[in-house]
């Protein structure tokens, strides 16, 4: 096994450590943070979304900001997805543009975005790129998270 990469798989319990016993943080209380790292969305005490970034507040913040597309707000946009899927709306072989350009769709985005404003996030600062999106995968598999599928679009 390559020894950089070994090192980096040793790493992730410690970093996993890290992370669940972070202190959780509201979007109005970010200014501590480090630009780079993984974040975990909690709603309650319930992890939902692993997410990575190098602007990791910018990051937080947008996921739930009323304006935030679908770009900027993917988490948001899946929570929306599971509740039209609920709702038993028709969201099938939709693009994402299809998607927010439907009303019904739109207002549970818009939903989405003012939940995901009001969930509380753990993180823990991890600045190699490679190890960042390691760490994301083997985080969200570790918590369980509902939202991180890792499917490509």
């Amino acid at each position: 096994m390559n020894t950089k990469f070994k090192d980096i798989i040793d790493s992730l319990p410690g970093l996993q450590e890290k992370l669940i016993n972070s202190r959780p943080l509201k979007r109005d209380n970010l200014q501590d943070m480090p630009e780079c790292g993984i974040y975990v969305f909690y709603k309650h005490e319930t992890p939902l979304f692993v997410g990575r970034s190098d602007k990791m507040k910018k990051r937080i913040i947008t996921q739930g900001r009323k304006g935030s597309t679908h770009h900027s707000a993917p988490f948001a946009f899946l929570l929306a997805r599971n509740k039209a899927t609920a709702k038993g709306l028709d969201i099938e072989n939709k693009t994402r543009n299809e998607l927010v350009k439907d009303p019904m769709f739109n207002e549970l985005f818009i939903q989405s975005k003012d939940e995901v404003s009001k969930m509380s996030v753990r993180y823990v600062a991890v600045e190699h790129p490679i190890k960042q999106t390691i760490f994301q995968v083997y985080a969200s598999m570790e918590l369980d998270t509902e939202f991180n599928k890792f499917e490509t679009h």
